[in-house]
């Protein structure tokens, strides 16, 4: 006789398995191509609120064929990078900033313009994980996300960020982003793979 719950369940295994591969940008699926242009975008700070309800930038959602989004760091944990002024100076904020979460998210300054950043350092320990790292016009910055929750396995979105300009009271930065929407893939250069 043959066991059909027990074939039925290595099936399913198999499956799910074979999934989470592809998932993850594993070479049984194509690449998704990389956006031809930095999505422009903006964040405020309300100085007299809380930093717990600072804005923020949502890079997993830039997975796949999604783009980033903004949220604030109070509303949801869907979030990588917030920004704030920080004892009066704009400031990036990586998720370990804050009090109880997990330090998964990095920002790095580059030294280089955002036109020549080609590939990002992979390596969590090339990005700053706790501190406020300074916002500041004409920077250019290196994103390494959190993992994307939606996975079983792990998978980072890398990006780079320019600040064009920060304005106002309350502070408000203008940024640039381009992403490669492909798991752990650091290459960040416009158009298809």
């Amino acid at each position: 006789m043959v066991n059909f719950e027990l074939l039925r369940s290595r099936v399913a295994l198999v499956l799910t398995l074979a999934l989470a591969l592809v998932a993850c940008g594993d070479e049984l699926i194509t690449d998704y191509p990389r956006p031809l242009t930095p999505l422009e975008e903006d964040l405020v700070d309300f100085v007299d609120g809380p930093l717990t309800g600072a804005n923020a930038l949502n890079l997993v959602a830039g997975r796949g064929f999604g783009r980033p989004s903004v949220t604030r760091v109070n509303e949801t944990p869907d979030w990588d990078v917030a920004f704030a002024v920080v004892d009066g100076e704009p400031a990036w904020l990586p998720r370990g900033f804050f009090d109880g979460i997990e330090p998964s998210t990095g920002i790095r300054i580059m030294q280089v313009d955002f036109e020549d950043i080609e590939v990002l350092p992979p390596d969590q320990g090339s990005y700053e994980l706790e501190q406020p790292v300074p916002a500041t016009a004409g920077t250019t910055y290196g994103i390494r996300s959190r993992t994307d929750p939606g996975l079983s396995l792990p998978c980072h979105v890398f990006a780079k960020l320019a600040v064009d300009s920060i304005t106002g009271d309350p502070a408000r930065v203008w940024f640039r982003v381009l992403w490669n929407p492909n798991c752990d893939n650091t290459r960040v250069t416009p158009g298809s793979n």
